[in-house]
């Protein structure tokens, strides 16, 4: 039987660091390959693959992949390996609640100012799981996304899902991390990584909670999330689900839309000032 290789893509926010550090720590740094961005001087979006192909060890060394970077192209790399994918998705309010506070909490631990949950989920990109997905594994630019509908996409995202041998919810990260264990024949269980609770206390910001929530904030997420909430109903909560075409936004429109708010992120997190108020 051919050699196993673990293929996991780390969506932001997704327990993903717990995988890697459990991989990492039980396989090395040659047996756990997590391969940078492809550039820092182009943005990533003009590219197809997003990482950085250069190994320093035998491919046969390789037992795991993660990383934010990585593409469906790199399992050419691994010629006769049996590939196992993997993936964790997230309820939307739930991922949006915790991308909030890890970036807050990493503007404060840098000597920058925290903004409004508001101002955050107007800069943020329509369904950001969704176009990760597409852009980071499908390796589609840019162009690409803006070119293809969201009918196509939700297509194109179930097509690609379903070649995928794990797609988790984040509550079953544990369970997860066990199945993929079990294949390489490691360890199965690892310390939860990267956590709010674990950051708040080296930073003392106080978290964002849903119950901090405003039916406004509330809105956003459910306006600016449609596909990530179908593709978290339909592969990690196993649902019988079709998207709804009625609840998607043009991402062409968003993304022109999100610019200026990014500017008011920009601006509110060097001096603490945005809309005319104090973070």
């Amino acid at each position: 039987m051919a050699d196993p290789l673990l293929v996991h893509v780390h969506v932001p926010k997704c327990a993903g660091t717990t995988i890697e550090n459990h991989l990492k720590s039980q396989l090395g740094d040659g047996g756990m390959w997590a391969p940078p961005k492809r550039s820092r001087r182009f943005p990533l979006g003009w590219f197809s693959y997003k990482y950085d192909p250069e190994l320093f060890v035998p491919t046969k060394q390789v037992r795991a992949i993660s990383g934010h970077f990585i593409g469906q192209s790199i399992e050419k790399m691994f010629p006769g390996r049996r590939i196992i994918r993997s993936v964790i998705l997230r309820e939307p309010e739930s991922l949006m609640l915790s991308y909030y506070n890890f970036r807050m909490m990493r503007y404060l631990r840098e000597g920058q100012y925290s903004y409004s949950f508001s101002l955050f989920m107007r800069s943020m990109r329509l369904n950001p799981a969704a176009h990760f997905l597409l852009e980071r594994w499908a390796e589609l630019p840019w162009i690409e996304l803006a070119r293809l509908s969201e009918e196509k996409k939700a297509a194109l995202l179930d097509e690609m899902l379903g070649t995928f041998d794990f797609v988790a919810d984040i509550a079953s990260t544990n369970a997860l991390l066990a199945s993929l264990s079990t294949e390489i024949g490691i360890a199965t269980t690892a310390t939860p990584q990267n956590t709010a609770e674990e950051n708040q206390k080296k930073i003392g910001w106080k978290l964002l909670r849903r119950n901090d929530l405003t039916q406004g904030d509330r809105q956003l997420i459910k306006d600016r999330t449609s596909l990530d909430r179908y593709l978290w109903r339909r592969w990690a909560q196993k649902e019988n689900v079709a998207f709804n075409l009625d609840d998607a936004k043009s991402f062409v429109i968003g993304e022109f839309g999100r610019t200026g708010y990014q500017v008011q992120r920009r601006i509110a997190r060097g001096f603490g000032y945005t809309n005319g108020s104090a973070s």
